[in-house]
Order: structure tokens, then sequence, then C-alpha cells
């Protein structure tokens, strides 16, 4: 019979509190949809897609362009 050791458990899912990112391209996303460019918790700023190749940055109010194929995550 297989013994509980949680010391020794290799499997160790996140907190209830974590954040969850999927993966995505900036040109599969749909327009005023929100993005981050980290799936890091803690630092990272939130953005939202403005039109084709543009984001906005929605701490500093600024907009940035964007190639369609970059890599980006939303929270799920």
């Amino acid at each position: 019979m297989p013994t509980n050791d949680p010391t020794n458990d290799t499997y160790n899912p996140p907190g209830n509190l974590s954040d969850d990112f999927e993966k995505f391209t900036f040109g599969e996303l749909e327009m005023d949809e929100l993005f981050w460019q980290s799936n890091i918790p803690g630092d990272n700023i939130p953005w939202r897609k403005t039109s084709l190749t543009q984001g906005t940055n929605l701490k500093a109010k600024s907009v940035h362009n964007f190639n369609p194929s970059t890599v980006v995550w939303q929270k799920i």
C-alpha cells in the first residue's frame, strides 16, 4: 500500500491564490482584451489591445506598438 509522505512527494500544486496565465500571440487577441507581457505574478503590468498593432499600458497610460507574433499572456 502506498504511503503518504508530504516531505518526499514530488507533486506540489500551486496555491489557490496564485494566478494562472495562458500563452497567446498578440495577433490572436480580440480588440480591448487585457493581456500581460509576462506570466510571473507580482510586478506584472496589465495591457489592453487597442488596435491590430498597438496596446495601451494601463498603469502608465501610454501606447506601444506590438508585433502580431509577440508572445503575451492572459489570466484564466
